[in-house]
């Protein structure tokens, strides 16, 4: 049985078929072709960026190992400075702790030494001090009267001397007597005679060039001897005074003696 077909009509459906087919290519699959394209091109560049990530992600890590490395041999070779700084901090806080100490160490022995010398001539001192009032308390007692007798004149003649031999000094004497009548101040240790009072008298009159008074007092402790002052004037012949120079070589003596043993 032959089919009736049209050739019109195959034709007219070819034609409707190719211009369908046509249309749904550039309206529908085109498109999505292009679609399908562009999400294929995103994919790989996405795949190209994860991929460049990665490397730089891997190349980042290979740089912080290398930098963690190098922190931590950065780190040791800190910590070996450091230990040797606190190593050379110390021997010299040692070492100035040392020093310190050794000075302190010398000044107490200096201050121990000169206390103990200051002690020893405080000591001498004293002893020669008792000594001497000892002695002075003897000589009050057992010094004859001649004694005191032959100092008020040697004295006396002292200043009878100074009057003919250094005019200089008289003069200066003179200059510095501002009194009219100037005063002798004497200081005896036993009463002066009458004729003592006239010599000395005679002598500072002739001293001053001009008339004189004269006061007269009593020490016993000067043992024997007088000490005058008249002006500037100042001249003493005791025993008195003859101990204390005695103390000063003692004492002298004493002193010269420790720093021989030093």
């Amino acid at each position: 049985m032959l089919l009736n077909i049209d050739p019109v009509t195959i034709i007219a459906q070819i034609l409707n078929f190719s211009v369908l087919a046509v249309i749904l290519y550039f309206l529908l699959f085109k498109p999505s072709i292009k679609r399908i394209n562009e999400r294929a091109k995103k994919r790989e560049d996405l795949l190209v960026e994860a991929e460049n990530q990665r490397k730089e992600a891997e190349e980042n890590l290979t740089a912080i190992n290398q930098r963690l490395s190098m922190i931590d041999s950065e780190i040791e070779i800190r910590l070996q400075k450091a230990y040797e700084q606190a190593q050379l901090e110390s021997k010299s806080l040692l070492r100035a702790t040392q020093e310190e100490a050794e000075k302190i160490l010398s000044e107490a022995e200096n201050e121990a030494a000169k206390r103990q010398k200051q002690e020893m001539e405080e000591l001498h001192e004293k002893l020669v001090d008792t000594i001497l009032g000892i002695s002075s308390q003897i000589l009050s007692r057992t010094t004859p009267e001649s004694t005191h007798s032959n100092l008020v004149e040697e004295l006396n003649s002292e200043i009878w001397d100074l009057g003919k031999n250094d005019m200089r000094q008289v003069r200066t004497i003179r200059d510095s007597l501002s009194e009219r009548t100037p005063t002798v101040y004497v200081t005896t240790a036993k009463e002066l005679s009458p004729e003592q009072q006239r010599a000395l008298v005679r002598t500072f009159s002739a001293l001053a060039d001009s008339n004189v008074n004269m006061e007269i007092e009593i020490d016993p402790n000067l043992i024997s001897g007088i000490k005058v002052r008249i002006g500037d004037l100042v001249v003493e012949n005791t025993l008195a005074m003859e101990l204390n120079q005695l103390k000063s070589e003692v004492v002298e003596a004493l002193e010269e003696s420790i720093h021989v043993e030093e």
